[in-house]
């Protein structure tokens, strides 16, 4: 699914990026432009998604799901990370996200796709353990 979500290029880069002990990103970069970026963020408990949401400006459109736990749009994602407790992070609840900025990239499918896979991911991995 990442691929439908970047544009075409010749060099693709990744980096990644921790501005603060609660927030790791992981920046894709195409032919040296900014493409995608996916991110774990802590934020404080009761901190709804809609509060969240107004931090990451590729989901101002997104329209919540039924459960209230996650919002996807054709440019960005946003995901409460339900299965995870890690031990220093009492009082805080894990979101990730994905924003895509690749230009003319807009497939909703595919990030929904994203979002629910790395989700999974950070719930497996020591980020959650």
């Amino acid at each position: 699914m990442l691929s439908k979500l970047l544009p075409p290029g010749e060099k693709i880069d990744v980096q990644e990026r921790n501005p603060t002990p609660h927030r790791k990103r992981c920046q894709v970069n195409v032919d040296g432009s900014v493409a995608l970026v996916a991110s774990q963020e802590w934020w404080e408990d009761g901190d709804g998604i809609d509060v969240v949401a107004d931090a990451f400006p590729q989901v101002k459109s997104a329209q919540l799901t039924g459960d209230s736990t996650s919002l996807h749009t054709g440019t960005g994602a946003l995901k409460k990370v339900e299965a995870c407790d890690k031990v220093g992070y009492s009082g805080y609840t894990l979101f990730t996200a994905i924003q895509v900025y690749a230009r003319g990239v807009d497939d909703s499918v595919a990030v929904e796709k994203l979002i629910g896979d790395y989700t999974s991911g950070v719930e497996a991995s020591a980020t959650c353990r």
